[in-house]
């Protein structure tokens, strides 16, 4: 169990297993989900619903692709206000508000989102945000020229599973990668929600000065309109996903340029949207 252990935002529990058999105790681990407040100019901007890990760069991903700040150039300091992970004296009952699970952002302008609501929103770890319209998002239309072969969107599955350690011990997160047109990896992230997980992967890669225009994101779970949201404002015009996408995300990367592509398993995929970027075999 160490390498269980090892892996960090899990807790031990022990379950009773059934099977044809009988019942036997089994002890496991689970992922850990909980709540982390962000305040961006000292006003409460969202409480997110994550895997604790990687707090800043997620803070920084959710900023800019839910379109709160404009670019990461605006950001001034990110704190962390604590380790984001459980201690023995902690109170399960404190405000998650006042607690160690806080993420304080300040922009350049001091002024706070451009956009957004006057409250904090609840971002649970399975949704978007409540109350987006997909006729006022307010993107841009992507005019990238990346291009990328088949072969090497054929590829990205089994190069995300093979990075996804916490998913293959204790199962119950998602992943998002950032990958190169060559299909060289650069970050993958893991996340009790998809949106939380593609963040992160975003936030690492703008933190650290990455250009994304030139990259693509491929994800596990469904692809939403939010998650092709979160992509174009990040300016990633190539968005792989390993299930399906909605009609609603169909319809936004087909108006804003981007390019869609769904059911990446095994040895097939299918373009929902501009395919002119990829290079099809044969």
């Amino acid at each position: 169990m160490s390498d269980l252990r090892d892996l960090g935002p899990t807790i031990p529990w022990t379950v009773r297993r059934v099977t044809r058999d009988g019942v036997e105790p089994e002890a496991i681990r689970v992922v850990i989900e909980e709540p982390l407040a962000l305040a961006v100019d000292g006003r409460e901007a969202a409480i997110l619903m994550r895997l604790p890990g990687h707090e800043k760069e997620l803070a920084a991903g959710f900023c800019i692709s839910e379109g709160l700040i404009e670019g990461i150039e605006e950001i001034a300091l990110i704190h962390h206000c604590g380790s984001g992970l459980p201690g023995p004296d902690d109170d399960p009952d404190a405000d998650p508000l006042a607690s160690r699970n806080r993420i304080e952002m300040t922009t350049r302008s001091g002024t706070g989102p451009t956009t957004g609501p006057d409250v904090a929103r609840l971002i649970r770890s399975g949704c978007g945000a409540a109350g987006v319209h997909v006729g006022e998002l307010g993107l841009p239309t992507l005019e990238n020229e990346i291009a990328v072969d088949a072969e090497v969107l054929l590829s990205l599955s089994a190069t995300m599973r093979g990075e996804q350690a916490l998913f293959r011990a204790v199962g119950a997160v998602h992943a998002a990668a950032i990958f190169t047109p060559k299909g060289e990896l650069i970050v993958l992230r893991e996340d009790v929600g998809r949106h939380n997980a593609m963040d992160k992967a975003m936030g690492h890669c703008l933190l650290r000065g990455i250009e994304l225009g030139d990259k693509i994101v491929a994800t596990s779970g469904r692809a939403s309109y939010e998650m092709v949201a979160k992509s174009i404002r990040a300016g990633i015009a190539i968005v792989a996903s390993l299930s399906s996408p909605t009609s609603l995300a169909v319809e936004l990367a087909e108006a804003h340029g981007c390019t869609l592509i769904g059911y990446m398993r095994g040895n097939r995929f299918s373009i929902y949207t501009h395919g002119e970027r990829v290079a099809e075999p044969g």
